[in-house]
């Protein structure tokens, strides 16, 4: 049976602007206590071209109950339904035809005019802010990769060495749903579909207690679409980055592995409403819902890839303070556009920690939104000069349906979503290791230990500031735990990358063996097997790609000088030169702070390659 939807063009405007207005005209005499002034006035989020239907209106607190009717009572009679009341106390309000720009801030004068109403705002949408495109672990640079050019990185392998790991953290995904993926499944509690509107759920029905995500593909004309859109499975993708299981032996791992994630599903097929999102936002915090069942497994993390054009609104505003006081850290996008993330939201939302991206190449992303705003920068993919390569995007869990569900799978995607994700990620880390940090000392956190990005116009730098810089989920893990120095190598910067070009036919990984005791390896010096590279492949700055293996080599003291083999797991495949013979020992000095980069070329493996002499 082919889903219901409602293709209106109010959907494709992906905002969720917050417009209350001041009363245009004198208004009949109100009540005593909503007498003293008028509604509030706010920025306009309402874009020419766009139509608009939905429209919550908040009430004064001091209103009374017969006051509330009467108001209510007005709208009904102009053609205006009441639809619901939100968890924030606002009233969710819906006319038969969709009006205009113009014809929506009408419309709100009238409704501000009526007594005891604070203030109207448009229910508009936001959509994603991602573009679709542990065996695969070598393929997730964004948890293990060294930015030379800007001597930072995320890290989050490293983080891991403190034994953070996301356990006893609940994290909402606030998106399109959840697959039941293999590689997410023990990780996942029940959560909530919050998608009112059956027309845009996909599956048939409103609100209830399944948040699987049925597909959010689109055929031309649906939503404004002009082409067909496939399903995104952008909800799975996101659970995936923040908690897929690790060491199961199958796919990817999430930057908190042992984090629980909650699936809260607020964006259908035509993106979500902030009534459904401010809704969801108090659920996934603990608090009651008008006609939802209490959420039994609250969240101590909020994460929103998520948003669009146009001012925070007082309902969204409300729920994210409710979250806020109850202790919960709320995570979200800064938006896709290039511009500056203060005219998006919930991006530019109070006491939300607003994420931009980054690129593999470590500078800002082309596509990030940016500004002051923005508080921190995390690996989002694609970067500020590289191609839309797959291989520069972001690898996580996905279905393999181009409709409907169809099995497990993964894919890459690209945008401030992914970067999101990863800071949830890093933030359930944070969490785990000392879970009393409230959500201003985990911002500051993140802020302090943060790696700023190199500012100018040149080929890399970027001239837009980007909050305090990328995410070192390292050095911040330390921080929390009060041991700002203590064992994290890469805390002050000194590190080795090496990559290994190597003949194509190459069969079997790329292992470094060598003095790695001296690296805190954790492995016996010249172990053949000890320290695996990942797959990578070498872009250099004419845009000229190399298939390669990386490694890269934390070092405790700098200045030190390891020498090193490269094998493929065992001695009597070591490296060889033309002539058969073991290759000399290579040898990388650490840096005294920074990164430093070699390059090392294999011509032929012992026991792999015929040995043809010269």
């Amino acid at each position: 049976m082919r889903r219901r939807r409602r293709i209106v063009t109010l959907v494709a405007a992906a905002t969720l602007g917050c417009v209350p207005v001041s009363a245009a005209t004198p208004a009949a005499a109100a009540p005593a206590e909503t007498a003293a002034a008028p509604a509030e006035t706010a920025g306009d989020g309402l874009r020419a071209g766009q139509t608009y239907d939905s429209f919550i209106v908040t009430l004064r607190p001091a209103v009374s109950g017969e006051a509330r009717a009467t108001a209510l009572a007005r709208a009904a009679r102009a053609g205006i339904d009441t639809v619901r009341t939100l968890a924030t106390g606002g009233e969710l309000l819906r006319v038969d035809e969709p009006r205009d720009a113009d014809g929506a801030r009408e419309l709100m004068r009238g409704l501000a005019a009526i007594p005891g109403v604070a203030a109207v705002e448009p229910d508009l949408t936001v959509t994603r802010t991602s573009t679709p495109g542990d065996p695969r672990y070598g393929e997730q640079w964004p948890l293990w990769q060294v930015y030379g050019q800007t001597d930072s990185a995320f890290r989050a392998d490293e983080a891991w060495d403190t034994g953070a790991d996301g356990t006893g953290v609940t994290v909402a995904v606030l998106d399109t749903g959840i697959r039941p993926h293999a590689d997410l499944a023990p990780n996942l509690t029940p959560g909530y579909d919050f998608i009112a509107d059956p027309a845009n759920t996909a599956d048939g029905d409103g609100r209830d207690g399944d948040a699987r995500d049925p597909g959010d593909w689109n055929d031309e004309g649906d939503c404004g679409s002009t082409a067909f859109s496939p399903s995104s499975w952008h909800g799975t993708h996101i659970a995936g980055l923040v908690a897929a299981v690790r060491d199961n032996g199958a796919g990817v791992s999430g930057v908190a592995p042992h984090a629980t994630v909650q699936p809260v599903r607020v964006l259908g097929t035509c993106g979500g409403r902030d009534s459904d999102i401010a809704d969801a936002i108090v659920w996934a915090a603990g608090a009651p819902v008008p006609g939802v069942p209490a959420n039994p497994t609250p969240a101590k993390i909020i994460n929103m890839s998520l948003g669009g054009y146009g001012p925070c609104g007082p309902t969204v505003q409300t729920a994210i303070d409710k979250a806020v006081s109850r202790g919960i850290s709320v995570v979200v996008s800064a938006g896709n556009s290039a511009s500056p993330a203060a005219d998006h939201h919930p991006a530019n939302c109070d006491g939300v920690i607003t994420v931009g991206a980054t690129g593999d190449d470590g500078y800002l992303a082309s596509y990030s939104n940016h500004g002051d705003t923005v508080d921190v920068a995390a690996p989002g993919g694609w970067g500020y000069w590289r191609d839309n390569d797959p291989a520069h995007r972001v690898l996580s869990t996905v279905d393999a349906g181009a409709r409907e569900p169809a099995g497990d799978s993964y894919g890459v995607m690209r945008g401030t979503s992914q970067a999101a994700a990863h800071v949830s990620g890093a933030v359930a880390l944070m969490l785990s290791r000392r879970p009393g940090l409230t959500p201003a000392q985990v911002s500051e956190h993140l802020r302090r230990n943060a790696r700023p990005l190199p500012l100018g116009a040149g080929w890399y730098n970027s001239p837009h500031p980007i909050g305090g810089g990328l995410v070192d989920v390292a050095r911040t893990v330390h921080d929390v735990t009060g041991d700002p120095g203590g064992e994290c190598g890469v805390c002050g910067g000194s590190a080795v990358v090496v990559d290994v070009d190597v003949p194509r036919d190459t069969p079997g990984a790329v292992y470094v063996a060598g003095d790695l005791s001296v690296l805190g390896a954790g492995h016996p010096d010249w172990d053949p097997g000890a320290v695996r590279a990942m797959r990578h492949v070498r872009t250099s700055s004419d845009g000229a790609q190399t298939p390669a293996w990386r490694v890269q080599l934390t070092g405790l003291t700098p200045e030190t000088t390891v020498h090193y083999k490269l094998t493929l797991g065992s001695w009597d495949r070591v490296e060889q030169d033309r002539g058969c013979a073991d290759v000399a020992d290579r040898t990388v000095t650490l840096p005294p702070d920074g990164t430093l980069w070699a390059y090392a070329t294999v011509e032929n493996w012992s026991g792999v390659a015929a040995c043809t002499g010269l």
